[in-house]
């Protein structure tokens, strides 16, 4: 009685397996996860390289290192569009191919960052490839799993949405990993520039009074209220060897691409959508729907976060403190409180929805952002604070990257597609202009920026879920 009124798969049985002999079944259910730890060894490889990188390229290259995250995050604006297209005809794998060959070539660009001027601006071109590559792997890596737990959970006989979740977030905890292994990598590496111990500078321009005309001082020059400190750079030959620690990584990666990960069919190359259609799409709805324009701060704000971290307490607050080779160690932080926040926020958000994860996080990052503005370098430094602050940071981050995702697609049931591209387009938007700004704006300017677009995206996102709650009020009715 039950196994009739369940819904099954035309090849199901009442066993919950599909209707094929146990052999074939058990046969093809190894392959399926052969493939998807398959393409999480793949991220762990590639982004242990990606993450190790993009936290060091602000202090070890300042201007030319901004100017090449933007580059990178610039390039994601436009690959996030282009990316379903380009997908329909090289299929997922190809496009991992190119992606780890594109971050191979960013990551070798990192051997001249310190060959004169020229070759500093290399790094720009190789962000701005990289950038292009980012829209063609993760919009791969979501075709991959979710291919792959269509035919999962028929096979196992579980809802869809039960094996997607849990796909998803074992992914997750491989990719947010990443940032654990690659500062750890970077960390004991550049140490032996100078003994790993508490050595601070006696720099009192450092946290929220840093400026960018401050860098000459953190280089050794003669500039601020010291005469050098810990933050002066590596040798040249400590960078090559973690870039080709790195490169390595990424070439380990690209090997098991092509070697072990089996091509999967893409629903879209079968949707027949151009990418005219596409672009037209994204912008009507951003334009028609008051939801989606209304998300755009919030949107902003995920790739603006982020940086906040990635660019300026890496460079403001440890690099100036207490050196570049202490940023890893800090990262290693974020990276865990990050990955135990988002496996937390998945189970927890069952239970309170969305708003209150949103006041949380909303509330950890304002408390953070309050110590970094007034902390003080004149005094004493209160050493554990460089590990609370990245970790703190890591537990919001783990809400928005979560709860940012289950709120587009509350609000938009029927067009989740072009929802999702202005999520991440904004979002690419946020982090490249976070970056840019960097450049230019003394530290406690960049606190107040992200302070203040942290409440007005909150403001818009509590209307948003009004919204939602109200449409969704006549069903409750009925039912």
């Amino acid at each position: 009685m039950d196994t009739k009124m369940r819904r099954m798969s035309p090849l199901e049985d009442e066993t919950g397996l599909v209707d094929m002999d146990e052999g074939d079944a058990k046969g093809r259910k190894r392959k399926l996860q052969m493939n998807f730890g398959a393409l999480c060894v793949i991220w762990l490889f590639t982004f242990t390289a990606y993450s190790g990188l993009q936290n060091l390229e602000t202090a070890l290259y300042q201007d030319v290192g901004l100017y090449t995250l933007a580059a990178l995050t610039g390039g994601g604006v436009i690959a996030c569009l282009l990316a379903p297209t380009a997908i329909s005809y090289i299929g997922s794998k190809g496009a991992l191919i190119v992606s780890w060959i594109c971050l191979s070539f960013f990551v070798a660009a990192n051997f001249f960052g310190f060959i004169g001027s020229g070759f500093k601006y290399l790094l720009v071109v190789a962000g701005g490839v990289e950038g292009l590559s980012t829209g063609l792997m993760w919009t791969a890596q979501g075709s991959i799993t979710t291919t792959i737990a269509m035919e999962y959970h028929e096979i196992i006989g579980e809802p869809m949405e039960k094996t997607l979740s849990t796909l998803f977030g074992i992914f997750c905890m491989f990719f947010q990993s990443t940032q654990v292994w690659g500062n750890l990598i970077s960390s004991l590496v550049l140490q032996q520039t100078s003994q790993i111990t508490k050595h601070e500078s006696n720099f009192t321009f450092c946290g929220a009074d840093f400026c960018p005309s401050d860098v000459l001082a953190l280089r050794g020059g003669k500039h601020g209220n010291g005469t050098g400190g810990p933050s002066s750079l590596p040798e040249p030959r400590l960078i090559n060897i973690l870039t080709g620690i790195y490169l390595g990584s990424t070439a380990v990666g690209l090997l098991i691409t092509i070697a072990f990960l089996k091509p999967v069919k893409s629903s879209m190359s079968d949707s027949g959508v151009t990418l005219k259609v596409r672009l037209l799409s994204t912008v009507r709805l951003l334009f028609t729907n008051l939801n989606m324009f209304m998300l755009v701060p919030f949107s902003l704000y995920t790739g603006m976060e982020q940086v906040v971290m990635y660019a300026e307490f890496t460079n403001s607050f440890v690099a100036c403190k207490l050196g570049i080779e202490w940023i890893g160690y800090t990262m290693i932080c974020f990276g865990v409180c990050d990955t135990v926040g988002s496996l937390l926020v998945g189970f927890i958000g069952k239970f309170t929805g969305r708003p209150p994860l949103f006041i949380i996080a909303t509330i950890l990052n304002l408390g953070v952002l309050g110590i970094m503005r007034f902390w003080s370098f004149k005094e004493e430094v209160p050493f554990y604070l460089f590990f609370v602050i990245p970790g703190v940071w890591g537990l919001a981050d783990g809400i928005w990257q979560t709860q940012s995702g289950a709120l587009v697609g509350s609000a938009f049931t029927e067009d989740q597609e072009p929802a999702f591209a202005n999520l991440r387009l904004f979002q690419a938007l946020g982090f490249t202009v976070g970056y840019l700004y960097n450049v230019h704006l003394c530290e406690y300017i960049k606190l107040y920026i992200a302070a203040g677009t942290l409440v007005v995206s909150m403001v818009f996102v509590a209307i948003v879920e009004i919204r939602i709650r109200l449409k969704n009020k006549p069903d409750e009715r009925i039912i």
